[in-house]
């Protein structure tokens, strides 16, 4: 922590006069702060080819753009490893990892072989592709590993308790659950299917894995200390919470140097369990991410939220962004650009493909995405509810 805050007061324009501080005297950014700080916040240290960019959709319905060090990109790895092996990962095991697929990242078949990897697009996994699935892991006498959204396991889960399946028979080693929270149905039928305990990983794109839960059961995540400090400050204020009591989840990240991330607010809610006075571990109880709401397309078929992180990395030219369904095809995408925007026509293009051509997709400009109670803006909202269809358990796709 020491050579950090040195490096940072030091070589950072945006914490230069925060120089001989403590920790706790730095202010809590998040990413608004980031984004109108501009270059403020990047190392001085490191030339533009030597910050390696990370653009992710961002969680609060903007596109974010950070920057990443070679050693942070290693580290990252090096988590990656530690913590896989934690859920029963080990390197050379096939990888079932489902989550929101670029087409342009699904084409790169060789360098997943290479890496033994099995893409699995979320967007597209309905019965048919669910059943492929399973089929090809009976198929295969590989040692598996599974990686993937939390909603996606709970229909894996679904499908296999709608046709009353036995065991799966496969050689799965580790589940990781990621992206949302892990319900109890989704992590004991998991369990019964493939016969191994399922763990929920919380982590973000712009830092890495910050925690996970261990294997014996007992739901708690173990904190990744080695990378990063982690703090939970109440929730209307940056005082600290105290143990059990809900709040922002608070990261300073202690190997990004190209970017460096002090006291960075995620925007997630945790509670930090209290510690034994006997260990170094730190775990937290409960972390609580942003629920999304469920969406409808054209033919009355449930689709994952997770359709509106789809392709928005593409457009950093947009603030923040918000879709809603108004009706049973109705739908109109809220946008919040600093500068005008022209590719509402591709934008409406990639949507209609997903919710159906038939969809009536309009763009409306705003200046700000409502704030929710909570203090976040949701990214999808349904106005339309169609209790009947909902009721009769029609699957997400």
């Amino acid at each position: 922590m020491t050579n950090l805050l040195r490096h940072v007061t030091t070589t950072t324009p945006y914490y230069k006069k925060y120089i001989n501080r403590s920790l706790k005297e730095y202010p809590v950014i998040d990413k608004t702060i980031i984004r109108e700080s501009g270059d403020a916040f990047l190392s001085e240290k490191y030339s533009r080819h030597q910050r390696i960019p990370n653009v992710t959709s961002g969680s609060t319905g903007t596109p974010f753009q950070t920057y990443q060090n070679i050693n942070k990109k290693l580290r990252n790895s090096a988590d990656t490893i530690y913590f896989a092996g934690l859920a029963g990962y080990e390197i050379g095991q096939r990888l079932i990892y489902l989550k929101i697929w670029a087409a342009e990242k699904m084409r790169r078949k060789a360098a997943y072989w290479l890496q033994n990897i099995v893409p699995v697009d979320v967007i597209r996994l309905d019965d048919c592709a669910i059943e492929a699935l399973i089929r090809r892991m009976e198929g295969d006498r590989s040692v598996f590993g599974i990686l993937g959204y939390a909603s996606a396991l709970e229909l894996i889960c679904r499908f296999l308790d709608s046709r009353q399946s036995g065991p799966v028979k496969a050689d799965v080693r580790s589940i990781i659950a990621m992206s949302e929270s892990l319900n109890d149905y989704t992590k004991a039928t998991m369990e019964k299917y493939f016969g191994v305990p399922v763990v929920s990983r919380y982590s973000n794109l712009e830092n890495g894995i910050i925690a996970q839960q261990e294997r014996s059961g007992s739901g708690s995540f173990l904190i990744n200390t080695a990378s990063y400090h982690v703090e939970i400050l109440k929730i209307d204020s940056d005082d600290p919470a105290s143990d059990d009591e809900p709040g922002r989840i608070v990261v300073t990240d202690l190997f990004n140097y190209a970017m460096p991330m002090i006291r960075y607010d995620t925007g997630d809610i945790g509670v930090m369990e209290k510690q034994s006075t006997n260990s170094d571990w730190k775990y937290l109880s409960k972390v609580e991410g942003r629920k999304l709401d469920l969406l409808y397309d054209t033919r009355g078929r449930l689709v994952s939220s997770y359709i509106a992180y789809k392709n928005m990395w593409k457009y950093l030219d947009i603030k923040q962004y918000q879709l809603i369904q108004e009706g049973e095809k109705e739908y109109t995408f809220k946008i919040n650009a600093e500068k005008s925007f022209n590719r509402g026509d591709q934008l409406i293009k990639e949507f209609k493909h997903i919710l159906g051509f038939d969809a009536d997709f309009k763009i409306e400009y705003v200046d700000e995405i409502p704030l929710l109670a909570s203090g976040k803006r949701k990214k999808t909202v349904n106005k339309y509810k169609p209790g009947s269809r909902q009721e009769a358990g029609e699957k997400i796709q």
